[in-house]
């Protein structure tokens, strides 16, 4: 009989179509069943490592209600780990969220081939904007809890050596050759605006910010350098590598792309 002619009397005969859909469900089910009763499987070799382990870290030979032991554990956390699986704990992890991403990460890039000195130079040349020093401004501070009263004879005072701050500043009070981007994590993006536009050699201000009112005094400035292919080496090598493995990634994903289509949920 044809699958049309079958569907056709499935169709006209409910009590057949019943007993049909009867025995795929017991046949889905009995597959489910095989599957979730899939054995735990421990090889010999697999044992006899585990408890060569064991011994290393107990420092005496397993007898035989050692090894019973041994693989009761092993037993065990198999169970636990297929368990966790099959209740999808990892989505409400994202420690184990991560750890499962770099391990597929490190499985789609597999070893890395070892880059020559040519593949080095020519990166670090042509990504060379990654390899300039950071500006640097050598500068002083000095703190006030209130705003003063007069602000321009505190400044000549402050060029004089006679003016006392009534407050230690948290960050201190000079800061030679310090980079930019330190220079933002102390004082914040406002701040380090105006210690980038001063006039360098006197004593300017004041800057109000959440602990005060600053004074600066801007004695240096150092722009950005390139540094050579030897003092930065080591990071060139490590930014070809991780590039390498941004590269074989993004080609796994292009590659599985079709697979898992993206859908953004309006709602």
């Amino acid at each position: 009989m044809s699958n049309g002619g079958l569907i056709s009397r499935l169709l006209r005969d409910p009590v057949l179509a019943f007993f049909a859909l009867g025995a795929s469900l017991f046949v889905v089910f009995g597959l489910l069943q095989r599957e979730e009763a899939a054995p735990v499987l421990l090889s010999k070799g697999a044992q006899a490592l585990l408890v060569s382990e064991w011994e290393m870290l107990t420092g005496r030979s397993a007898d035989t209600s050692d090894v019973r032991r041994i693989v009761e554990d092993y037993y065990q956390r198999e169970l636990l780990f297929r368990e966790g699986l099959s209740r999808e704990l990892y989505q409400s992890d994202l420690s184990v969220r991560e750890l499962i991403i770099e391990l597929m990460q490190q499985q789609v890039t597999g070893e890395l081939p070892e880059p020559s000195g040519k593949d080095l130079v020519n990166f670090y040349t042509d990504n060379i904007d990654r390899y300039y020093s950071e500006a640097t401004i050598s500068f002083s501070q000095r703190l006030f809890r209130a705003a003063p009263e007069n602000p321009d004879e505190l400044r000549a005072q402050l060029k004089q050596g006679d003016a006392i701050s009534d407050a230690v500043p948290r960050q201190g009070k000079d800061f030679p050759d310090y980079g930019v981007s330190m220079i933002r994590g102390l004082f914040g993006q406002s701040l380090l605006a105006v210690l980038e536009d001063l006039s360098m050699g006197d004593w300017q201000g004041p800057y109000q910010s959440p602990e005060g009112w600053h004074y600066f005094r801007v004695v240096r400035r150092e722009q950005p350098a390139l540094l050579s292919f030897e003092r930065v080496s080591d990071q060139v090598m490590a930014d070809y590598q991780a590039a390498a493995v941004s590269e074989a990634v993004a080609a796994f994903i292009e590659a599985k792309r079709a697979k898992y289509p993206l859908r953004i949920d309006p709602d």
